[in-house]
C-alpha cells in the first residue's frame, strides 16, 4: 500500500519529450527536406499530388458509351466502321437562310385583329394597355402581318395573285413553285401513260433514305434528271449535298421489281386553257416554260410593297424574306412592346384614343380628362365621381352596392333586385366614361384618373356686345363709319362753312397732307376742328391736332380711306381731298 502511495506521489521526468513535435508532419522541422528528396525523382507534371490515370483502376464510368461525335470503340468491321465514320463526318450542317437586303420590313397588326379591338372597346368601354393588346396581337400567327417594302436598290418583289400569300425575290424561284401550289390543277392536268420499260442490266436501285422514293439504277441514262427532279419537287430547303448523302443503294429484286413499274408509267401534263386541247407537255422543263409564257403574268404581280401574313408557310415564301419572318416575329413575341407604335397608328385609323395613364400607353372609349370646374353634374354622377375618388381601385360592383344601398344577392330573386337597383348608376357611370371622367379597367376596376379638377380654361378677350346709348369699347372707337356718323353732313359744313372763299390753295394743302399722315384721326372730326382757325396762317393750321385723335388700332387709316373717297359730294367736293378752289 505504501508503495501505491509513494507512486503516484513522485514527479514525472519530462526531459525526454523535450525533442517531441506536436502537430502534422508536414509542419515540423525538416519537413520541406524531406518532401523534396521524396518528388526530387517525380517528373514536374506529375506532382501535382494527384494520382495518376495509369494507377486507378477502370471505373465504369470508362465503360459507358461515347457520346454523339466521339470514337466509338472497334467492335465494327473495317468497312463500315470506316463508312459510318465518313458520313457521320461529311454531313454539313443545315445553315439558315440570311435576310434578304435592301428591304425595309416592319411587322403591323392585321386588320381583322384591329377591328375586333375596336369593337370590343366601344362595347365594353374598357381601358386596356397597349402592351397587353401587343401580347394578345403576337399569341397568333395570323394577327400580325410583315410589310415588305422595296428600297433604292432592293429587288423587285413577286406577288401571288392566287391568294395562298406566296411571295418571291426571283423569277425563278417563282417559276419552281408552281408544282407545291394549290392552283396548279387549275392551269394543268396531269395524266398518266405507260410507255416501255428501260432495258439493261440492273443489279441495284438508288433509294432516298428520307421518304423511301425509288430513284434509279446508278447506271440508268436518267439518274442524274431522277435525283434533281426528286430534290426540286420535295427537297429543296435542303442542302443539295446533304440530299444526296441521304441516297442509299438498294440490292434487293422487290425494289428492282418496283422501280421498273414505276419507270414504265410516266406523267404528262395538259394546259387547261383555251385552243390548248391538243398540247402535250412531257417532262417538267416543257411545263415551266409553257407557264412562263402563258400564264406567269396572269398568276404574279410585281410590286415594291408586300403585305404577308404571319401564317404563311415558309415555304410559300422566299428564303430571304422567309428569314426575315422569323427573325422579327420571335423578337417581336419576346419584347412586345415594339409593336406599340404601329397598334397606335392601327387604332387611331379606326378612331379608337390613344393616351397615357400613369406612365403607359392605355386605349378606351375616351381620353382621360378632369373634370371642368364650371361643370354641374346631377346628384347621381357627383355621388359617383366623390365616391370613385375615396376608393379608386375598387370594384364596380362595390361602387354601385354602396351608392344604391341594395347588396349583392345570392339567389335569383335578389340578383335580379340587385340589377334594377344598379341601372342607373351604370348608365351614368357610361356616361362619365365616355366623357373620360372616370376609368374602368379589364378587370372591373374603377379609378379617377384626374387627382383634381381641371382649371377654369382661360377664356380670350372678346369685344363686349353693343348697348343702346352707350358708347363702344376703346378698341373698336377707332373706326371712323361708327365714330363719326355721318361723314357726309361733316363735309357739306366744311365746304358751306362761314370761312371766307378767298383762302389760298396753300393754305389748305397742309389739311390735306396732315388728314394722310395722321392714321388714327377721322377726316370729319379733322375738318370741323381745323374751321375755327381756317383765317390762320398755314403754319398754326397743320400744328393743330385732331381732339379725339387717340393711339387706337391700326384699322383706322383703312377704314377712313374708304369712308371718305366713297362720300359723294353732295354740294362740292370736300375741302380734305379738294381744297380751296373748289370751294
Amino acid at each position: 500500500m505504501d508503495d501505491k502511495k509513494n507512486e503516484g506521489s513522485q514527479p514525472f521526468d519530462l526531459s525526454e519529450l523535450a525533442g517531441f513535435q506536436f502537430g502534422p508532419s508536414w509542419a515540423r522541422k525538416g519537413a520541406e527536406a524531406s518532401k523534396s528528396r521524396i518528388y526530387e525523382d517525380i517528373p514536374d507534371h506529375d506532382r501535382t499530388g494527384k494520382r495518376r490515370d495509369n494507377d486507378r483502376k477502370p471505373s465504369m464510368r470508362d465503360r459507358r458509351m461515347p457520346e454523339r461525335g466521339e470514337g466509338r470503340r472497334d467492335t465494327l468491321a473495317p468497312s463500315k466502321r470506316s463508312e459510318r465514320r465518313e458520313r457521320r463526318g461529311e454531313r454539313p450542317q443545315r445553315e439558315l437562310p440570311q435576310p434578304a437586303e435592301g428591304l425595309r420590313v416592319e411587322l403591323r397588326p392585321a386588320n381583322a385583329i384591329l377591328e375586333l379591338f375596336a369593337k370590343q372597346i366601344q362595347r365594353q368601354k374598357r381601358a386596356l394597355p397597349l402592351l397587353d393588346l401587343s401580347r394578345v396581337v403576337m399569341a397568333s400567327k395570323d394577327r400580325y402581318d410583315l410589310v415588305f417594302m422595296k428600297l433604292e436598290d432592293g429587288p423587285i418583289l413577286i406577288h401571288s395573285t392566287m391568294g395562298d400569300g406566296a411571295c418571291w425575290l426571283t423569277e425563278a424561284e417563282a417559276i419552281t413553285y408552281l408544282w407545291k401550289a394549290d392552283w396548279f390543277s387549275k392551269l394543268y392536268t396531269r395524266e398518266e401513260v405507260e410507255i416501255p420499260a428501260p432495258t439493261g442490266t440492273f443489279t441495284s436501285v438508288a433509294k432516298c433514305s428520307l421518304g423511301g422514293e425509288l430513284v434509279g439504277p446508278a447506271n440508268w441514262h436518267n439518274y442524274q434528271a431522277s435525283v434533281m427532279h426528286l430534290y426540286r419537287t420535295k427537297y429543296a430547303h435542303m442542302d443539295l449535298g446533304a440530299f444526296k448523302a441521304r441516297i442509299a443503294t438498294d440490292k434487293s429484286e422487290e425494289a428492282i421489281a418496283d422501280w421498273l413499274k414505276q419507270v414504265s408509267h410516266t406523267t404528262v401534263w395538259k394546259p387547261t386553257r383555251e385552243n390548248a386541247a391538243d398540247v402535250v407537255l412531257t417532262d417538267t422543263k416543257a411545263v415551266e416554260a409553257d407557264f412562263k409564257a402563258n400564264h406567269f403574268d396572269k398568276v404574279y404581280e410585281q410590286t415594291d410593297k408586300v403585305f404577308v401574313n404571319g401564317a404563311t408557310p415558309r415555304a410559300h415564301l422566299s428564303p430571304g424574306l422567309a428569314a426575315h419572318l422569323s427573325i422579327l416575329s420571335d423578337k417581336t413575341r419576346r419584347f412586345p412592346q415594339m409593336l406599340i407604335p404601329n397598334l397606335c397608328h392601327g387604332l387611331a385609323r379606326h378612331h379608337i384614343p390613344i393616351y397615357k395613364w400613369q406612365g403607359h400607353h392605355y386605349t378606351g372609349p375616351s381620353r382621360v380628362r378632369a373634370i371642368p370646374a364650371d361643370m354641374v353634374l346631377a346628384d347621381r354622377m357627383t355621388a359617383i365621381i366623390n365616391w370613385t375618388k375615396e376608393n379608386s381601385g375598387q370594384k364596380v360592383d362595390a361602387m354601385c352596392a354602396a351608392l344604391s344601398g341594395v347588396p349583392a344577392g345570392t339567389d335569383d330573386t335578389q340578383k335580379q333586385a340587385a340589377r334594377d337597383a344598379y341601372a342607373p348608376y351604370v348608365a351614368d357611370m357610361i356616361w362619365l366614361l365616355e366623357q373620360g371622367f372616370i376609368v374602368v379597367t379589364a378587370d372591373n376596376s374603377i379609378w379617377y384618373p384626374k387627382g383634381e379638377a381641371a382649371p377654369e380654361p382661360t377664356k380670350a378677350p372678346s369685344p363686349q356686345p353693343r348697348k343702346k346709348g352707350k358708347t363702344k369699347a376703346a378698341p373698336k372707337a377707332a373706326k371712323p363709319t361708327e365714330a363719326s356718323t355721318p361723314a357726309a353732313p361733316a363735309t357739306t359744313v366744311a365746304t358751306t362753312s362761314d370761312a371766307p372763299a378767298d383762302i389760298p390753295a396753300e393754305a389748305t394743302a397742309p389739311i390735306a397732307e396732315e388728314s394722310t399722315q395722321a392714321p388714327p384721326a377721322p377726316t370729319s372730326d379733322a375738318t370741323t376742328a381745323s374751321e375755327p382757325e381756317a383765317k390762320g396762317t398755314p403754319t398754326e393750321i397743320t400744328e393743330t391736332p385732331p381732339p379725339t385723335a387717340s393711339p387706337a388700332s391700326p384699322e383706322a387709316p383703312e377704314a377712313t380711306a374708304p369712308a371718305d373717297a366713297g362720300e359723294p359730294a353732295a354740294s362740292g367736293e370736300s375741302a380734305v381731298d379738294t381744297p380751296g378752289p373748289t370751294a
